[in-house]
């Protein structure tokens, strides 16, 4: 019933913003906007070099951020490679497989023990979404745009419900002791000593993120780093509601909403997505390759973890 509901509600909000994107398409969307945007950023190898350097640090953090969590003794390259992958994954499959897959990589390296690697990698998107939520809300705040209190604690008490409904699902699918074990690990790297440093460096990496929207939005506007960090949180926030490849159409349609709210055009904010969102597709397939160079993982194990989801060692 747990998966159902989520799936409902993901296909529902999915649906709607690809017809948003369906309709910038038919009306906002111009070639000659489109394409100047592009040269002008490939006519600007410094400003490039800054987006590239901007978000590579910002998977360098996530990644010390997760070995911090974790195991200190593994590796840093081992932690970005399942980052790099999952990257590559998110952005060649329609759903979210690259989470399965970075999962795998830390269970391949710790011998199979894919309990500390599943709940590690859930506690890490749980903080990322609640930067993503810091940022969005603080933005919709400066920018003017009400939340209602009433509609907030209406989707807290939606989101717990959920879980509620998934750790019931659990319970009658699994055993205790598997239940035991997944808890235990949870509440051991929770109370991780370095849990606070850990949500300090995760706020900063999506800081740098920041970075990739600023330079693109910037060529034309006055746009504030804080603008591109509230666009960025809504972006990367529709993420959640993935229906083709690399969040495509969701994202554009999400970006361009947000860019819009703080002043740019629908036409200008729509070119302005797709040219940050190929940069980001760019990024993350050669993320791939420098994730195989920095540990190498044959197709049939890759495509083993999608499958081996949810089980633990």
């Amino acid at each position: 019933m747990g998966k159902k509901l989520s799936r409902v509600i993901k296909w529902v909000f999915g649906l709607l913003l690809l017809s948003l994107f369906a309709f910038l398409l038919l009306n906002e969307f111009n070639v000659t906007t489109l394409t100047t945007l592009t040269k002008e950023l490939i006519s600007n190898p410094g400003l490039l070099f800054v987006m590239v350097i901007g978000y590579t640090s910002s998977f360098l953090l996530r990644g010390l951020c997760w070995r911090l969590l974790v195991d200190r003794t593994i590796s840093m390259r081992v932690y970005l490679a399942g980052i790099f992958y999952s990257l590559f994954f998110n952005h060649l499959l329609p759903f979210k497989g690259g989470e399965a897959v970075r999962m795998g990589v830390l269970a391949h390296k710790q011998k199979g023990q894919w309990t500390a690697s599943i709940q590690s990698v859930v506690i890490l998107r749980a903080i990322d979404l609640f930067w993503l939520g810091v940022f969005a809300m603080i933005g919709a705040e400066l920018f003017g745009i009400s939340i209602s209190t009433t509609f907030l604690l209406g989707m807290l008490t939606l989101c717990l419900v959920i879980v509620l409904i998934l750790i019931l699902y659990v319970r009658k699918k699994a055993n205790a002791g598997f239940l035991y074990k997944q808890f235990a690990m949870m509440k051991k790297l929770v109370n991780s000593p370095y849990m606070v440093l850990i949500f300090l460096i995760s706020c900063l990496s999506w800081i740098a993120e920041g970075i990739v929207v600023y330079s693109v939005a910037g060529f034309n506007h006055h746009f504030a780093y804080l603008d591109a960090m509230w666009v960025t949180a809504l972006s990367v926030g529709s993420g959640v509601f993935q229906l083709a490849p690399g969040g495509f159409a969701t994202y554009e349609s999400v970006m361009s909403f947000s860019l819009h709210q703080v002043g740019i055009g629908w036409e200008e904010a729509f070119s302005i997505a797709l040219v940050t969102h190929a940069f980001k597709y760019a990024y993350s397939f050669v993320s791939g390759l420098v994730a195989f160079y920095l540990y190498p993982l044959r197709f049939q194990e890759l495509r083993s973890f999608m499958k081996k989801k949810g089980e633990t060692s």
